[in-house]
């Protein structure tokens, strides 16, 4: 198909769905020539931290880089979605943006993002450079199109005095889903009544923490085409009748009783699975809870994770040399290094984890150490993710089976993933 043809279909499935599309089929500019004059556009989702950081970081690049100009614009995160649409769609997209990593193939299949310069940052030095999970969602036919930024896993995290009043090692953590699943039982509390009142984990099968548990098990979320296959791979659903079950049959969480991680910071839940990130939010909105944390639980010995992140992209339009070279330095380690100290972004290179400085904080170290047994995420697109999240929470509250709920979302994901490549 057309690229033009392929553009416009895209974009009216990208506005029904708000998710997004790539637009323009411009040709590609040539790299500038070295001391030749570019400016860069760059457009995030805001927050006060990551904003204040990226102005710091831009100022540091142009001292450095005295050809190229940086014009940044943060976004706030609810409208981001909707600005970054809109400028595709009227071909006024910025030079590098981030877009959530699942869109990368569909954006470099609709010809709206370009290849990172290979004169300024190799293939090569990318696999030699990055952790595999962090970057392996973002190339596309061999091409690397973008580079991480946003990159978390999934680690364990409890409540030390909810876990001790119970008996229970509240420095080690469950080490296995066993234990988990053990100790939810165990930290639930009920009224005479049958009321909720303490929920020993607050399960509500995030996609990250099912996908990894799904990999532990050896199952298979898509196959080698891309396809999704989780509904139909006796693994992954065993996985998922495990999560299923820890909330239909066993009954340690109840939506009804509170959301999971309101009711983690009020003390009323004991056991979260989530992402690092949390660490410097609880602090901040639940400074009375006594915190563990631990890697995610183990299944044969593997504390296999599942990475998620955004991606730092190239439009079509842009100044493909003076852009990578943008990103490049984003994604330096010592930028990846102030990412991680200031926001609680987890690093992609390689050389990181074994920081000392990084290190030498005990719930960081833990947190790096979770990279080193690490996979891709698989739905990290808004609408993907909503279709999962919708589907997952229709099995745990509604009479559904499990292999018939999974059969439906995996169902929606295909169609969805399909309108690419009509």
């Amino acid at each position: 198909m057309k690229t033009k043809k392929l553009l416009s279909m895209g974009l009216s499935v990208l506005l029904a769905s708000s998710i997004f599309i790539g637009c323009g089929d411009k040709a590609e500019k040539p790299a500038s020539a070295e001391g030749e004059k570019a400016t860069i556009t760059y457009w995030q989702h805001s927050s006060p931290a990551r904003d204040k950081m990226m102005e710091s970081l831009a100022q540091e690049f142009m001292k450095k880089n005295t050809n190229i100009e940086v014009k940044l614009e943060f976004i706030p995160e609810d409208s981001y979605n909707t600005k970054l649409i809109s400028s595709l769609a009227t071909d006024a997209a910025p030079d590098v943006m981030q877009i959530q990593s699942g869109m990368i193939n569909r954006l470099a299949k609709a010809n709206a993002i370009q290849p990172l310069d290979e004169n300024v940052l190799s293939t090569k030095d990318i696999k030699n450079e990055f952790i595999p999970a962090t970057v392996n969602g973002l190339q596309v036919d061999g091409k690397y199109y973008g580079l991480p930024t946003d990159t978390q896993t999934i680690v364990a995290f409890w409540n030390k005095d909810l876990v001790k009043q119970a008996g229970l090692d509240s420095e080690k953590g469950p080490q296995t889903w066993d234990e988990m699943l053990n100790w939810a039982k165990k930290l639930t509390k009920r009224s005479t009544d049958g009321k909720m009142e303490i929920s020993g984990w607050g399960v509500k099968g995030y996609h990250p923490e099912v996908q990894a548990l799904i990999l532990q098990n050896g199952g298979k979320i898509v196959d080698e085409d891309g396809k999704y296959i989780f509904a139909d791979d006796p693994k992954a659903i065993e996985a998922m009748q495990y999560m299923v079950g820890a909330y239909k049959k066993d009954k340690v969480y109840d939506t009804k009783f509170m959301k999971n991680w309101a009711g983690f910071r009020q003390g009323k839940i004991a056991l979260m699975l989530g992402h690092p990130a949390m660490i410097g939010n609880l602090k901040q909105t639940a400074p009375n809870v006594k915190l563990g944390l631990g890697l995610i639980p183990a299944k044969n010995g593997k504390h296999t994770t599942v990475v998620t992140s955004w991606g730092y992209a190239i439009s079509k339009k842009a100044n493909a040399q003076a852009a990578t070279k943008w990103i490049e330095f984003l994604t330096s380690a010592d930028a990846e290094k102030k990412w991680t100290k200031q926001t609680g972004e987890l690093p992609a290179r390689k050389k990181l984890l074994e920081d000392s400085e990084l290190n030498a904080d005990p719930q960081l170290k833990i947190v790096l150490s979770s990279l080193k047994d690490s996979e891709v995420g698989y739905v990290q697109m808004g609408i993907l993710n909503k279709y999962w999240s919708e589907g997952f929470e229709e099995i745990l509250l509604k009479d559904v089976s499990v292999k018939d709920g999974l059969k439906k979302i995996q169902n929606k994901i295909n169609e969805e993933i399909a309108k690419d490549i009509k």
